[in-house]
């Protein structure tokens, strides 16, 4: 499927993972309408695509917004939820508020997100979530990444029975070069460690991450999958 003329909602569209599929949909052909909470973000990544960008300020976590977001974005045809955030600690010490924020924003983004967007996506079109490597390949400190994940990978097997002929899948990033603007110097530990255990040697980008999720997109017999870009992690 060629997705030039074809028109992309992004969730977390102002930064990392968003921001490279964003990008590289318009260099497609595509248009696309970013969403997030920071406008200058938002605002700087549209100017730097062009004409083919818009944005709208949004929270995922206010299920009003959302609703009303997508009503006035209209038909499009690919929807790509990429806000997410950052919970880390060992789950005997995570307090409960954390682990609830986490799904808030990871989990329930995306799920209203899907509901939200459901009637203006083009039955031929698709919907790609993000889920991560650290469900399915586990480490420790990450418990809540892991239930987030897992649970992002059973909703779209059964939506994408429910939703057919809407296409839904789930795009599972590996260790990608966005750390730093979350978690600060400590990226540097993560992107050592990753040499030392990654048969490629190295931590993803968010363009390499943007390539798998315009495959979801374009690819019209793929519905129900969970794809790994990872590096080959173990």
């Amino acid at each position: 499927m060629d997705v030039s003329r074809s028109r992309f909602v992004i969730t977390g569209g102002g930064s990392g993972i968003g921001a490279a599929v964003a990008r590289l949909a318009a260099k497609r052909g595509a248009s696309v309408v970013l969403l997030g909470r920071t406008e200058a973000r938002l605002a700087a990544v549209a100017a730097e695509i062009g004409d083919a960008a818009s944005y709208r300020v949004l929270d995922v976590a206010d299920a009003p917004a959302v609703t009303r977001a997508f009503d006035a974005i209209g038909a499009f045809d690919h929807l790509v939820t990429c806000a997410a955030g950052i919970t880390i600690g060992r789950f005997t010490e995570l307090p409960e508020d954390a682990l609830r924020a986490f799904f808030e924003v990871k989990f329930w983004g995306q799920a209203r997100a899907v509901r939200a967007a459901q009637p203006h996506v083009a039955r031929a079109g698709s919907i790609t979530l993000l889920s991560g490597y650290l469900f399915r390949k586990p480490t420790p400190g990450f418990s809540a990444f892991s239930a987030v994940n897992g649970a992002i990978e059973a909703l779209v097997k059964v939506l994408a029975r429910e939703l057919a002929p809407l296409r839904i899948n789930a795009l599972a990033p590996g260790q990608i070069d966005t750390l730093r603007d979350i978690i600060g110097p400590e990226a540097n530990e993560a992107r050592k460690g990753a040499c030392a255990t990654l048969p490629v040697g190295r931590i993803g980008t968010p363009e390499e991450a943007a390539h798998a999720a315009l495959f979801l997109a374009e690819n019209s017999f793929a519905t129900g999958a969970v794809l790994d870009v990872d590096g080959g992690q173990q």
